[in-house]
C-alpha cells in the first residue's frame, strides 16, 4: 500500500469510515512495529485535535509547530509566486512536506481545522519468563488476566494500542481475556494467530513439541496460520502436527489440558517424549532417551504435584522404563517385555 493510500485508511478509520476487513489489516499494520504504533497515535491525535475548531490565528500556530516537528521550514509572510499546477508541485514536495500536506487535505476533507500533534513515545514492551515449576499469573493493561505456564515466555506491551492488543507467546498460557469489541486481542503463537473479542483459551506452543494447540473454554476464538482460518467454540481444540503439518479441529480433555494450572500432570495414552517436555518444565530436568522406542512409549499417569523421584518411581511401573539419574539429566531406557526376550 502506497504512503499516501495509508494515510487515507487511517483518517478513513478515526472517521469510522472503514469496513471490517480495512480494520483488520489496519490493526495488523500497526502490531508490526513501534515505528507503526507512533505513526498511528500521532496521526490519531492530529484527528482528535481536528474536531475542536479554533480561530485562524490558533490555526496557523499549530501548523507552524506540526511543520516544525516534521523538520519543515517555517512559513513566511512573503507573497506567494504564481502558483504551478498542483501535480507539478506536489512532485516537487519533499517527503515529510507531502505528509504535511496530506494531513492538511485529509483533515480539511473529513472536517478538521486544528492541527497539533505531540510527539508519542515508542510502545515499551514487557517480557515475563517462568522458572521451571512456577506458573505466574499477570494481569495486563486492559484487565486481561494471562496464567503463564512453567518455562515459559510472554512479551506483551505496558500499554495496549488504540486498534488492537497484540501479546507474544513462547510457551503455554491460559488466556482470560476482558472484552474490547474496539481492540481485538492477538496471541502470537509460532504460526499461528489466535484473536478474540473477549473469552478464555489455552494456548500451548511450546518449542520442541510435536503439537501446537489452542483449546477453548468460554466465547469464541478464530486462529489464522499462514493459509487459512479456523473458528472454534467451546469444547473445541484446534491441533497441528508439526512433523506433518496437519491440522485437526476436535473435542478436547479440559481436565488433561488445564491440569498444569495446579501443578498436576495427566497423561493419557500420551508418547513418552511429550510427556518428557512436561516433566521437564515442570521440575526443571533434562530428560535423555536411549533410544527411539523408548520416546515412543505410552503413558496413562496422573500426578498431583508429586515430588520428581515418586513420578519417576511410577513411570518404572506405568510405563516399563528404567531410568538413571545424573544430577539433572534423566536417563529413560525401555524395559522389554519377557515376550521380546524369548
Amino acid at each position: 500500500m502506497q504512503q499516501e493510500e495509508l494515510y487515507l485508511l487511517i483518517a478513513r478509520y478515526l472517521a469510522r469510515q472503514t469496513s471490517p476487513d480495512e480494520n483488520e489489516w489496519l490493526a495488523t499494520w500497526v502490531a508490526q512495529s513501534p515505528e507503526n504504533e507512533r505513526t498511528f497515535e500521532q496521526l490519531k491525535t492530529v484527528w482528535q485535535a481536528s474536531q475542536t475548531p479554533a480561530p485562524p490565528a490558533a490555526t496557523a500556530a499549530a501548523l507552524g509547530r506540526l511543520k516544525a516537528r516534521l523538520a519543515l521550514p517555517a512559513p513566511t509572510a512573503e507573497p506567494a509566486a504564481t502558483p504551478a499546477p498542483l501535480a507539478h508541485r506536489w512532485r516537487r514536495l519533499a517527503r515529510p512536506a507531502r505528509l504535511a500536506a496530506l494531513l492538511v487535505l485529509l483533515l480539511g476533507a473529513l472536517g478538521g481545522a486544528y492541527f497539533y500533534a505531540r510527539p508519542t513515545p515508542a510502545q515499551a514492551y514487557r517480557v515475563c519468563r517462568t522458572p521451571a515449576g512456577q506458573p505466574q499469573r499477570l494481569r495486563l493493561a486492559d484487565g486481561s488476566v494471562v496464567t503463564l505456564a512453567p518455562q515459559s515466555q510472554l512479551r506483551y506491551p505496558a500499554q495496549f494500542g488504540a486498534v488492537s492488543r497484540e501479546v507474544f507467546l513462547e510457551g503455554e498460557a491460559f488466556f482470560e481475556v476482558s472484552k474490547d469489541p474496539q481492540r481485538p486481542f492477538r496471541v502470537h503463537s509460532g504460526a499461528w494467530v489466535t484473536q478474540v473479542l473477549g473469552t478464555k483459551f489455552n494456548v500451548s506452543a511450546v518449542p520442541g513439541a510435536s503439537q501446537l494447540a489452542v483449546s477453548l473454554v468460554e466465547g469464541k476464538v478464530q486462529v489464522t496460520d499462514k493459509q487459512d482460518k479456523y473458528l472454534l467454540t467451546p469444547g473445541q481444540q484446534l491441533r497441528a502436527e508439526r512433523s506433518t503439518g496437519r491440522i485437526y479441529r476436535q473435542a478436547f480433555d479440559r481436565q488433561q489440558v488445564l491440569a498444569w494450572r495446579s501443578n498436576r500432570l495427566v497423561f493419557k495414552n500420551e508418547k513418552l517424549a511429550d510427556a518428557a517436555i512436561q516433566l521437564e518444565r515442570r521440575y526443571g530436568v533434562k530428560l535423555v532417551f536411549a533410544d527411539p522406542a523408548t520416546a515412543e512409549v505410552r503413558l496413562w499417569a496422573t500426578f498431583d504435584n508429586e515430588p520428581l523421584p515418586r513420578v519417576l518411581d511410577a513411570l518404572q511401573l506405568a510405563g516399563g522404563i528404567s531410568y538413571r539419574r545424573e544430577g539433572q539429566v534423566i536417563y529413560l531406557r525401555r524395559v522389554p517385555a519377557e515376550a521380546d526376550t524369548n
